[in-house]
């Protein structure tokens, strides 16, 4: 078979994308995966040590309910993922902003929300380990996809890359996204365009950040870690730590608007542990470092249409989103166009298998 050609081409190395390569991959098919980015792992996103390579903390998505999504059980089994429930025993505190003082209250907590041990991160590393070494190529923004009627094969041309062939082609970024950035050819059915455009990414304008401590100090003083606040710029945080508390972390969502965000520049990380030392207390120690992460500012995450509008999360999207187009060439994977928590982690395992057998009945002749 020539260098360029494969049986699958997936475009985006997120969570369904590589869920995706392993499935079709299990099956005898070969597999290429395209990422826009220098890395795999789409919106998890994961901070490491500089000098040991110790995972730290989650960026991106932090918790899975395995409780109350049975798909996730079945994957974390597939890939033999530990997990640990999420700490949450103490009180919280609700902070009321700079010229009050912080009140300490109880809040109920996430029931059955647990985290992956080494962090989501480990759900793209175990997948990764999975597939084929030169599976995965970076770097390479998909622009066009083009079916060709002469041959019956999918043209994918990256920038700055030779293009690429498929008999079949998964688009395994956000539907918004891929309307964005892919020019089709033929151009796509107004209904599924409509549909594409129509659904929120999720996370999109949101940021997140994370302070790392020597200590997970707030467990001794009776603390779940859990910090609620009206006046920000965290408006909830939970205890990040690891299962034994180490690595000690703090994990946040910033509440300002990603406007405010982006004036303030590195004056956010100032009021972060600002706000970290009006909660815990003036005699709290100072975090080790603050990481964060503005989505907001990710033009492989954020397309305008989701910083000019509400960042609901995402209803289940059109059906259009879940059809074959190009004669059952081309599907769509993203984790909105999922029918089972759409946007989350278990969305993006729910549309992997969906398109993954889509491919296969397309393949078998059962499809369309």
């Amino acid at each position: 078979m020539r260098d360029d050609l494969f049986d699958v081409v997936i475009v985006g190395a997120g969570l369904s994308g590589l869920a995706c390569a392993y499935l079709l991959a299990q099956s005898g098919n070969s597999v290429c995966v395209v990422e826009a980015s220098h890395r795999a792992g789409g919106r998890i996103r994961s901070v490491f040590d500089n000098v040991t390579g110790r995972y730290l903390a989650d960026l991106g998505p932090t918790w899975v309910w395995p409780q109350f999504q049975p798909l996730i059980t079945q994957w974390i089994n597939l890939l033999d993922i530990e997990t640990f429930e999420q700490f949450d025993a103490g009180n919280a505190v609700i902070d009321h902003g700079p010229d009050h003082r912080p009140q300490i209250a109880h809040l109920t907590g996430q029931q059955g929300s647990v985290r992956v041990v080494g962090g989501s991160q480990a759900l793209i590393d175990h997948l990764c380990e999975r597939l084929p070494e030169t599976t995965v190529i970076t770097d390479s923004l998909v622009t066009s996809i083009s079916t060709r009627e002469d041959d019956g094969l999918v043209k994918i041309t990256c920038r700055n890359k030779a293009a690429l062939y498929g008999r079949h082609v998964i688009i395994a970024v956000s539907p918004r996204i891929a309307a964005n950035t892919i020019s089709f050819e033929p151009p796509l059915q107004k209904a599924t365009a409509q549909a594409m455009n129509s659904v929120p990414t999720w996370m999109a304008g949101h940021a997140k950040t994370v302070a790392i401590y020597k200590t997970a100090f707030w467990r001794a003083r009776g603390l779940s870690g859990r910090i609620a606040s009206h006046e920000g710029p965290i408006v909830e945080a939970h205890d990040h730590s690891g299962p034994d508390g180490t690595p000690a972390a703090i994990f946040g969502f910033i509440g300002w608007p990603h406007d405010v965000r982006a004036d303030m520049g590195a004056q956010l990380v100032d009021e972060i542990q600002g706000q970290l030392k009006r909660c815990f207390g003036e005699d709290s120690p100072d975090p080790v470092s603050i990481h964060l992460e503005d989505w907001s500012q990710d033009a492989q995450v954020a397309s305008p249409a989701d910083l000019n509008g509400p960042m609901p999360h995402p209803d289940v999207g059109p059906d259009a989103l879940r059809q074959p187009v190009a004669g059952g060439r081309v599907i769509f994977a993203g984790a909105e166009t999922a029918t089972r928590s759409p946007g989350l982690i278990e969305g993006a395992f729910d549309a992997a298998l969906r398109a993954a057998h889509q491919v296969k009945q397309a393949m078998d002749g059962s499809g369309p």
